[in-house]
């Protein structure tokens, strides 16, 4: 553990010292005031930061909370007196912990452990907050458009009695194909609410009955588009949560259709990975146009958007796919050539 303090005070400096060293804890640096303590937990990036309360220039609260907006680091407060307004400036400011001087061994080694959980929860629940944002604002973005298409149409055909009946079936038709593209977005929404919530045990999967099944439910858009689709000869054993598993592949598959080349070919495949025995790769490859180096660095980003993944309407899938794969213990990759088409892989822990 390494351990910076801010302390003005020499010898409660060389005290706490000599007692973190006596608990098998490393000083790697010593600030005089505030302003120094921020810019050494910056330098230096410590464990842990034991800062006074009253110090020159700046106080240990404003310092922590400028550590904690520059240089996020658990933090342990040590003050000469307690006071339960002491303890909320303190926990505001991102201290995980405080200490009344003269601090002993047990007391420090509490403390530390102390604010190094709090530390953990806090960074856990920042990371919880910015994802729900982020989700609520993919929610609202993936509904509002069609769900305002659906309005203007079903408002001209409230507001216009006279609409011949041609145009009301177009309408009609049109408010069908937006309802359903919701209906797509809402399912996907559920999915990945459930992947993030979800504990499952990973069992061998029937990879064969997987793929058939996902084609399946890809029969439409393989006619419209006229796909023609090559699977290997045989599957290898691999663990995994079948429904999961099945939305991959519905995922890999739909984007090689829309986005391959006319008429789309497809070779859906299998092979060991080259680095780790353990893993088992599958993988879709397709003749599209290929994606840039930028493109592919975007992909499966959390609630991000290509221009191509814009078209079909919502970006999720991709998304979702990362997310599985997290929980499988898997991994996602891109392979592609701008003007050579894609190859999606995902890997799965060998059975």
């Amino acid at each position: 553990m390494r351990v910076l303090i801010a302390e003005d005070d020499y010898l409660v400096i060389v005290m706490i010292k000599g007692i973190l060293d006596e608990i098998g804890y490393t000083v790697v640096g010593e600030a005089a005031d505030g302003l120094e303590a921020i810019k050494l937990t910056c330098d230096l990036k410590p464990d842990i930061v034991m800062l006074d309360l009253k110090m020159p220039d700046m106080d240990g609260i404003e310092a922590a909370k400028r550590i904690s907006e520059n240089c996020p680091t658990p933090m342990v407060m040590l003050t000469a007196y307690e006071s339960q307004q002491l303890v909320k400036q303190a926990s505001q400011a991102g201290v995980g912990a405080y200490l009344v001087k003269p601090p002993n061994a047990t007391e420090i080694e509490r403390a530390i452990t102390v604010a190094v959980a709090r530390f953990a929860d806090m960074v856990e629940l920042r990371r919880l907050n910015q994802e729900l944002h982020s989700f609520a604002k993919l929610v609202g973005h993936s509904l509002k458009h069609p769900l305002s298409i659906i309005l203007s149409y079903t408002e001209l055909l409230v507001d216009d009695d006279q609409l011949p009946l041609a145009k009301q079936q177009e309408y009609l038709r049109l408010v069908h194909q937006v309802g359903y593209k919701m209906n797509s977005v809402i399912n996907e929404l559920q999915l990945l609410s459930g992947v993030r919530q979800a504990d499952i045990i990973p069992l061998p999967l029937d990879m064969s009955a997987i793929v058939n099944q996902a084609l399946q439910n890809l029969t439409m858009l393989i006619k419209e588009h006229q796909a023609q689709i090559s699977l290997p000869d045989s599957w290898p054993l691999a663990l995994g949560y079948a429904p999961w598993v099945e939305e991959v592949w519905v995922n890999y598959l739909s984007n090689a259709i829309k986005y391959g080349g006319r008429p789309p070919q497809i070779e859906v495949g299998t092979n060991p990975t080259s680095l780790d025995d353990s893993l088992v790769r599958f993988w879709v490859r397709d003749n599209g146009a290929g994606l840039s180096p930028e493109q592919q660095a975007k992909l499966f980003t959390s609630y991000t958007r290509l221009d191509q993944v814009e078209l079909a309407g919502h970006g999720l899938g991709l998304s979702i796919v990362k997310q599985i794969m997290d929980k499988l213990h898997g991994q996602v990759a891109v392979i592609s050539t701008v003007g050579q088409g894609s190859q999606f892989i995902f890997t799965l822990p060998k059975a």
